[in-house]
């Protein structure tokens, strides 16, 4: 009974161990970040136009 205690705790231990060390290198990660994309159309031309077939799409998503 003793040594099971002891199996088990030990289990614990580097249950919590590993956790910890999972939890220090996700904190050390520096996160990403997104970047600026320099290929944004600049020309002013407008990519969306609205057509029949959008609004009966947009008409059938409020019903």
């Amino acid at each position: 009974m003793e040594k099971e205690k002891k199996e088990r705790r030990s289990f614990l231990k580097h249950i919590l161990a590993g956790s910890a060390v999972l939890a220090g290198t996700a904190a050390a990660v520096k996160p990403a970040r997104a970047g600026t994309s320099q290929t944004v159309d600049q020309s002013g031309e407008i990519l969306y136009h609205e057509s029949e077939s959008f609004k009966k799409y947009y008409k059938s998503l409020r019903s």
